[in-house]
C-alpha cells in the first residue's frame, strides 16, 4: 500500500480487496541479523500469501507494516524497543479504524513475533475493531498455542493458522530466537541484511525445552546467550527454505478462506 497512491488504494477497496497486514517488531537478532527481521518475514508471508490468494481469484492488499510491537524477551537487548501495551494497542486500533475509514472491510494481521504480551497486543486490539468499529479484523494466530490464551478459534477476530507438520531443519538446536530458519528466510529474501560469514561462524545455543519459557519471559535471555540468538545459525543454507515458505502461505491461505467461508 505505501507504494501506491490514493487512487489505486481506492480502486483496491471498490475491488473489495483484503487487507494482509504485516505485524512485528524492531528486536535484536543476534549479531548476524537485522533488527527488522519479524517486520520483513512477515512482509514475506504477506507477499506470497497475496500471490496465492490472487491466483484463487481474491483481491488483497498488502498494509503498511507494523513495527512497534512488544520486545518482552529480548527487552535487556540494545536495539530491542520498548513499547508500552497501552500505545502499541491504540496505535494498532488507530491503523485498522483508518483501514475501516477507507472502505475496507476485511483485515488479517499476519505477526511473525511471538511474544507473549504481543499476541495479547494483536488479540485485543483486533477483537475491540471487531467490536467496536465493526471491521472484519481477524488476528492470524498459531493454533497450537492458543489454548494459553483462553482462545478458542471460533471467535470472530481470530484467524487459526496450523501448525507446520514437516520439518524444514535438520539443526540439533531448535530455532528459538535467530537461528537457522530465521536466518535463512532473511538470507533468502533481504540478503543485504544478514552478516553470512559471521553467521557461519556462530556455535550453537540450544534452550532445553523446560527452559524455553524462561527465553520467551525475558529478563534472563542474556544469561542465556550472551549474542541474543537461540539456534544454530550457521546451518542457515540447509534449511529447507522454499518448502518452509511454500508450506507457511499454504497454512495462512487455506486458513483465510476457510475463516472467509464461515463468515
Amino acid at each position: 500500500m505505501i507504494d501506491l497512491n490514493w487512487t489505486d488504494v481506492k480502486h483496491a477497496v471498490d475491488n473489495k480487496a483484503i487487507v494482509l497486514f504485516p505485524l512485528g517488531v524492531i528486536e535484536e537478532h543476534g549479531p548476524h541479523l537485522c533488527l527488522g527481521t519479524d517486520i520483513y518475514t512477515a512482509e514475506v508471508i504477506c507477499s506470497t500469501v497475496q500471490r496465492e490468494l490472487t491466483a484463487k481469484g481474491i483481491a488483497s492488499i498488502i498494509a503498511p507494516p507494523f513495527y512497534w510491537g512488544i520486545c518482552q524477551s529480548t527487552r535487556g537487548f540494545m536495539g530491542s524497543f520498548g513499547i508500552r501495551m497501552e500505545t502499541a494497542q491504540n496505535l494498532v486500533l488507530d491503523i485498522l479504524s483508518s483501514l475501516h475509514g477507507f472502505g475496507f472491510t476485511e483485515v488479517y494481521g499476519i505477526n511473525a513475533h511471538g511474544d507473549i504480551e504481543q499476541n495479547v497486543l494483536f488479540m485485543t486490539a483486533f477483537k475491540e475493531a471487531h467490536d467496536a468499529i465493526g471491521i472484519d479484523s481477524r488476528y492470524c494466530f498459531r493454533s497450537e498455542v492458543m489454548h494459553f490464551y483462553g482462545i478458542k478459534g471460533d471467535e470472530p477476530f481470530i484467524c487459526p493458522i496450523p501448525r507446520q507438520e514437516i520439518a524444514v531443519s535438520d539443526a540439533d538446536a531448535k530455532d528459538i530466537h535467530a537461528g537457522d530458519i530465521e536466518t535463512a528466510i532473511i538470507n533468502r529474501y533481504f540478503g543485504d541484511c544478514v552478516d553470512r560469514a559471521l553467521a557461519k561462524t556462530l556455535p550453537a545455543v540450544e534452550i532445553a525445552q523446560e527452559r524455553e519459557m524462561e527465553w520467551i519471559i525475558g529478563g534472563r535471555t542474556r544469561e542465556m546467550s550472551e549474542m541474543g540468538y537461540a539456534g544454530d545459525p550457521s546451518r542457515y543454507d540447509t534449511v529447507r527454505i522454499d518448502e518452509h515458505i511454500e508450506d507457511v502461505t499454504k497454512r495462512y491461505v487455506d486458513a483465510i478462506i476457510d475463516a472467509r467461508r464461515k463468515g
